[in-house]
């Protein structure tokens, strides 16, 4: 007992002191995989989120980011985070629509102008639909993030309709898009992003539909030589997380996470110009023609695309009709 009584004596002697080591905090690791490169937007972006969020939870929150799909292929993170295998991921909106396609209302061609446009209507009842629609998928719908209008790139100048006849055109993981390409009278040909260049160089496409930042960021203008401004419709991306997991993280938690998200969306919203007017004024430094559209080639590309909007999902066309009130 008297041994006892001097250390209990010798804690209450050292506390005030600050001697003792109060007992560590447990940390919670966030994988976060990227099919985007090092110093793309959505990359940057997802910095802001990790250092936000490490930042306010002291700590708390580590977030490990893995860009280039080191961790896994973009096709493969929505069913990792339903699994439980990461606990978030930020997929495209081509990924996410292969899953629900109420998300292809998203890539409906030339149904948005701008970004303004679009973040008016993902702000409203038509976004928290299509991310409540993802409760049914075991994932969770936390937001949308952008990466610049859909450009088309080529070997050789298109200017018109007519240049994109018989074309072999890379497309992402879209079945609109594709469509989309099949409707302009060119064909489509299915490539992964990290697979583009070295695909357009030994000439299996001759272009390929992406946007701007991550054209320049793999330097396309090293293999092709024009960039047409169709702004087939914006790019982006969809925030997912593992419901269960989230939960686990209580009320506190989950605010952290959801500004540290806030303020990655912040950021990306803020970069998207500068990041597709840098990209655009770089490629064009480096010897590529940067082609502007006429309002009168857009009208024909529209035109064009008249059997692709007729042959929507009706819930797609509900939609629409809820965006043009």
């Amino acid at each position: 007992m008297k041994i006892f009584a001097s250390v209990v004596a010798a804690i209450g002697f050292l506390l005030p002191f600050g001697l003792i080591d109060k007992p560590a905090q447990a940390q919670t690791e966030i994988k976060l995989p990227l099919e985007s490169p090092p110093g793309h937007i959505k990359t940057r972006s997802a910095e802001v989120f990790k250092d936000t969020l490490e930042k306010i939870s002291n700590g708390k929150y580590k977030v490990s980011l893995f860009p280039s799909a080191q961790l896994m292929p973009g096709k493969d993170e929505m069913a990792a985070v339903a699994r439980g295998q990461v606990q978030m991921a930020i997929p495209t909106i081509g990924y996410v629509s292969n899953i629900d396609p109420a998300f292809k209302l998203l890539e409906v061609p030339m149904l948005f102008d701008s970004y303004d446009a679009m973040e008016t209507v993902l702000n409203g009842s038509i976004g928290e639909q299509l991310l409540g629609r993802l409760s049914k998928k075991r994932v969770l719908g936390a937001g949308f993030w952008y990466d610049g209008f859909v450009a088309l790139w080529s070997k050789t100048p298109i200017k018109t309709l007519k240049d994109m006849k018989k074309k072999k055109i890379r497309v992402f993981p879209s079945e609109v898009l594709a469509n989309s390409t099949k409707a302009l009278g060119a064909a489509p040909t299915a490539i992964p992003g990290a697979e583009v260049f070295l695909a357009l160089k030994q000439g299996v496409a001759d272009g390929a539909w992406t946007t701007a930042p991550y054209g320049n960021r793999i330097k396309l203008y090293e293999v092709l030589k024009s960039v047409t401004k169709v702004n087939l419709f914006p790019f982006g991306y969809v925030v997912v997380m593992n419901p269960a997991w989230f939960k686990k993280q209580g009320s506190d938690g989950q605010k952290l996470i959801r500004t540290a998200l806030a303020a990655g969306k912040a950021y990306n919203l803020k970069e998207i110009t500068n990041s597709i007017n840098d990209a655009y004024k770089n490629v064009a430094a480096n010897g590529m023609e940067v082609i502007e559209f006429s309002e009168n080639e857009r009208a024909n590309w529209i035109t064009a695309l008249k059997s692709l909007y007729d042959g929507l999902d009706p819930e797609i066309k509900s939609m629409l009709k809820q965006i043009k009130k």
